[in-house]
């Protein structure tokens, strides 16, 4: 019904966004990425799911498409709601997500809270292939894999107390002497015994 709504943002938080196009407010339900993207905006573009159930209609929004379709493409995987897709977004890169289910990590799917082990494994079966048809521009590629465990690496670094800026260093000094595909929990390792 909707493709996108345009308009003002007459409020927003993390979960919701209203936007005011000619004097009606629109609720529409978003991911923490959406909201981090529109946060010092005052008019947004979201790309809109509508979803009708017996007793709600709610309207979703998303900054990009890509990630409108990501979610289109977790609610086809059975066991999977709306809330839960939400969840992922909010919680994950699109490439990161992708990286998951093309690199058969259901334990990094099961730290999203709401996603068990048999919901982490079925995801992983009924999306490997699709994942690659539905984003295509989303890269897949050795350098953003690595990039994304050098990613997760000062992350880690940073959730043990180091500033980012040591962290930084000492995980980029780390990756420059060993390979970063053989792991995170390598890297961090490495890192380690860098600062």
């Amino acid at each position: 019904m909707f493709d996108f709504i345009y308009g003002n943002i007459a409020y927003k938080n993390p979960t919701t966004a209203i936007i005011e196009t000619n004097g009606i407010g629109y609720k529409i339900h978003i991911p923490l990425s959406t909201f981090e993207k529109i946060s010092n905006k005052v008019k947004a573009k979201l790309h809109t799911k509508l979803t009708i159930r017996d007793d709600e209609i709610k309207i979703y929004g998303f900054y990009s498409l890509e990630e409108r379709d990501l979610f289109n493409l977790l609610l086809s995987v059975n066991g999977v709601g709306s809330n839960v897709a939400l969840t992922i977004l909010s919680s994950s890169s699109i490439s990161q997500f992708e990286r998951y289910v093309v690199s058969n990590d259901p334990k990094s799917l099961q730290r999203i809270k709401g996603i068990g082990k048999k919901t982490a494994e079925r995801i992983i079966l009924e999306l490997k292939e699709s994942i690659k048809c539905v984003l295509p521009d989303s890269k897949s590629s050795t350098e953003t894999e690595n990039m994304a465990i050098i990613s997760d690496a000062i992350m880690a670094m940073i959730s043990l107390g180091y500033a980012r800026p040591e962290a930084e260093k000492a995980v980029r000094k780390a990756s420059d002497n060993i390979d970063v595909t053989e792991g995170v929990e390598v890297l961090i390792k490495e890192a380690l015994s860098r600062v």
